[in-house]
């Protein structure tokens, strides 16, 4: 109960947030603020709207990569465990996550979204999965 709860609270508040956003986007005539910052220096002046929004942005940012990173790597030994008949592996997390992050920067120097296809597949059938 109090999870749910909880969830269309968040719900909730990110819509509001999102409207709000979406209302402020073309506040000013001729002006579009598509990036945070800018609304940010708008509000609080060139200067200090930097200050203010940049270290909010770069913590949750920051944050979403460390949880991506934790999750990926618990998924990867999670993977691993299946595949070895529940044996278990005798690595420890922090070797998942760094396999996971290899990954990801191989998967970086790919040259265009021509070849990311069958990455984006994977993804796909991985999320399903």
């Amino acid at each position: 109960g109090p999870g749910v709860l909880v969830l269309v609270l968040s719900w909730g508040i990110t819509l509001y947030t999102s409207w709000q956003l979406i209302q402020l986007h073309e506040h000013v005539p001729g002006k579009r603020f598509s990036r945070y910052h800018e609304l940010g220096q708008y509000a609080f002046g060139p200067k200090l709207g930097l200050w203010v929004v940049l270290p909010q942005q770069l913590i949750v940012q920051l944050g979403c990569d460390i949880v991506y990173m934790v999750t990926g790597g618990k998924s990867l030994e999670k993977f691993a465990d299946i595949i070895s008949s529940g044996a278990g592996t005798q690595f420890r997390q922090s070797f998942w996550i760094c396999i996971f992050g290899a990954i990801h920067v191989f998967l970086s120097q790919l040259p265009n979204f021509d070849s990311v296809a069958g990455v984006s597949l994977a993804a796909a059938i991985m999320s399903i999965g």
